[in-house]
């Protein structure tokens, strides 16, 4: 059955001469993974400018139930971008959410409302003209909601050592990962009741709340274990 979607391009590997496998997120089918005959003529419905990662696509494809791999028939981009690609922090913040998202989003099935904030958080790192700089703090946080164990910020004189397993606040600090110490903790507290685009922290202090927030996935999520683009936005972040 041919089907029209939304979709996300979360990764395209070479697979052959003109081929590609693309795995997508979209917004009726979840995840899905097609098979591409691409190429670059004028006629061809398949561009490899269409498939780079994180382009925000319209997709048609041949869906058959119970296969692993679709047919990808045509593809062309519904958002083009005007500032990423020309921004090295947006670009590493681009590609460090693209990693969380490929690690994060596996089911198959239709996933509206996640789906929705994934593309329209996309848009709006585009066309953000203030500081990104605690973007994908931001995201990571607000995605979380979707996956149904966003954190609790009950934080007081007495609840202020953040449980990773809990996702709450307690009287008790527990040791790494499976808490936070009161630093670590209280900075969390802030990011959960700011306006978190907008606050102001030191490097050190996104660095910190970077890793809190990663410690949690990784406790709640399996196979969520080291992001190679991490490095590379860190230094990126500081300079």
């Amino acid at each position: 059955m041919q089907v029209k979607d939304k979709g996300l391009v979360l990764q395209s590997i070479k697979y052959a001469d003109k081929k590609n496998i693309i795995k997508f997120f979209t917004k009726q089918h979840g995840v899905v993974t097609c098979l591409a005959r691409v190429s670059k003529s004028n006629s061809s419905k398949l561009k490899p400018s269409a498939l780079m990662n994180m382009n925000l696509v319209e997709m048609e494809f041949i869906h058959k139930q119970n296969k692993e791999i679709q047919i990808l028939t045509e593809v062309s981009c519904l958002h083009i971008y005007s500032s990423i690609h020309k921004d090295i922090h947006k670009l590493s913040i681009l590609q460090f959410i693209n990693e969380v998202l490929t690690k994060t989003v596996k089911e198959q099935g239709p996933q509206d409302e996640l789906f929705d904030f994934v593309w329209h958080s996309l848009i709006q790192l585009d066309e953000m003209k203030e500081p990104v700089a605690n973007f994908h703090h931001y995201f990571l946080i607000e995605l979380l909601q979707y996956f149904g164990f966003d954190p609790v910020n009950n934080f007081d004189s007495d609840n202020a050592f953040f449980d990773c397993r809990e996702g709450r606040f307690c009287g008790v600090e527990f040791p790494g990962p499976i808490g936070l110490n009161a630093y670590s903790s209280e900075l969390l507290h802030k990011a959960l009741s700011s306006d978190l685009l907008h606050l102001k922290l030191s490097n050190a202090q996104r660095t910190d709340l970077l890793e809190s927030i990663l410690t949690y996935y990784r406790i709640h999520i399996p196979g969520f274990n080291e992001l190679k683009c991490l490095d590379v936005l860190k230094e990126i972040a500081s300079a």
